[in-house]
């Protein structure tokens, strides 16, 4: 049908033709658009949430929101350059979401080279500005700030000693973040992505809005897994397969079947548990990242783009829903602080809203057991912070 706002009729077909005219009983106050909005605003607030502080104990506090019809300019701080977070600059410079790309490291003579390097080639893409230091000072009224900065582990290194390391990276970083760019919105792709996300929520402080500090989470994994179905279906493009990978970013990912469509149709019936060869393909998400570094030595470019991507829908506030770790506690009976991954509706300002996906009991048991060995890292820590 045709809406005529300004008439507030509706234009039916009729034998072929749009001929028949029906008076709307819409009051003049309130459009077609209006209604059906708020018709489905009931469904928005039943079928999701919003972000959850990192703690019980921490105080709710609601997102510094630009004023209406205000386009602040958009500058995104890397922090940690190393193959992640050139791979991530890199992205974004090709994206040209961003007016300003600030780089920060503690190598300053490596820094400098990645920086002019990427300026050297600004005849090829939109006017960005490229700024780096090893003072957070050059991150100043940053936008958004991506963090990739962290260590990785040596041979014969627990996993425990590695976590130290890295949170006392984390409690380095994020106070400087907030001191340069107080209301910047922050994105942890460092891993482990999902421990180190709660432990920077939590540096950050109860004055940080829950969201403002979310991982990358499972974003990859789930991009991952959609490129493989699309292969496997006769190389079905991926932006038409839909579904997602939740849980930890890492061995206890969890993949929701129940939800995964290609081209709205599901790849299971309904009550149909997977079979071995979609739990293969799931397996071979999870070790993709462990073949890349064997055949190269490093991830970089798919986590570069997913960061990437996730940032642009931070700068232009788009609303896209992307799974990204986030606290779940009190979701599913999980009681502890933990983040993991679930759909969100990420914009300006970070995670907006949480998604209730609805899961089988097969994936909500996977998803509880997720928690559970995240958790039992993370409390290791968690008191100490």
């Amino acid at each position: 049908m045709i809406i005529c706002r300004s008439l507030y009729r509706i234009t039916v077909p009729y034998a072929g033709k749009y001929v028949r005219t029906i008076t709307s009983t819409l009051p003049a106050s309130q459009p077609l658009n209006v209604m059906i909005r708020e018709h489905l605003q009931d469904m928005r607030l039943r079928e999701s949430l919003d972000p959850i502080p990192y703690s019980s104990d921490a105080p709710f506090v609601t997102v510094n929101k630009p004023a209406p019809g205000e386009m602040p300019h958009r500058k995104v701080s890397i922090i940690g350059c190393g193959q992640v977070g050139m791979a991530t600059a890199y992205a974004m410079l090709n994206q040209t979401t961003a007016g300003t790309i600030a780089l920060v490291d503690m190598n300053a003579e490596k820094l400098e080279g990645e920086a002019k390097d990427l300026r050297q080639g600004s005849a090829f893409h939109q006017n960005v500005r490229i700024q780096a230091d090893s003072n957070y000072e050059v991150t100043a009224h940053s936008h958004l700030v991506i963090v990739t900065a962290g260590v990785a582990q040596k041979d014969g290194e627990s996993r425990l000693n590695l976590l130290e390391k890295n949170v006392s990276i984390m409690q380095n970083i994020i106070p400087k973040v907030f001191a340069f760019s107080p209301d910047a919105t922050v994105l942890i792709a460092s891993n482990p992505c999902d421990i180190m996300t709660a432990v920077a929520a939590k540096v950050g402080g109860p004055t940080v809005a829950p969201g403002r500090i979310f991982g990358s989470g499972t974003a990859l994994d789930s991009s991952r897994l959609r490129s493989l179905l699309g292969a496997a279906l006769n190389n079905v493009d991926v932006q038409s397969v839909g579904g997602y990978i939740i849980g930890e970013h890492g061995d206890s990912s969890v993949p929701v079947w129940s939800s995964v469509r290609a081209g709205g149709v599901p790849i299971l019936k309904h009550g149909e548990e997977p079979n071995e060869i979609l739990n293969s393909m799931h397996r071979e998400v999870v070790e993709s990242a462990g073949d890349v570094i064997k055949r190269k030595g490093y991830t970089n470019w798919a986590i570069g783009l997913t960061s990437a991507h996730i940032g642009k829908a931070v700068l232009e506030d788009i609303g896209s829903i992307m799974p990204v770790s986030t606290c779940v506690r009190g979701l599913f009976g999980i009681e502890d602080d933990v983040f993991l991954s679930l759909p969100c509706r990420v914009g300006d300002g970070g995670v907006k809203r949480v998604i209730k996906l609805p899961l089988t009991d097969t994936e909500k048991d996977a998803f509880l057991k997720s928690a559970e060995i995240i958790w039992e890292q993370q409390r290791q820590i968690w008191d100490q912070i």
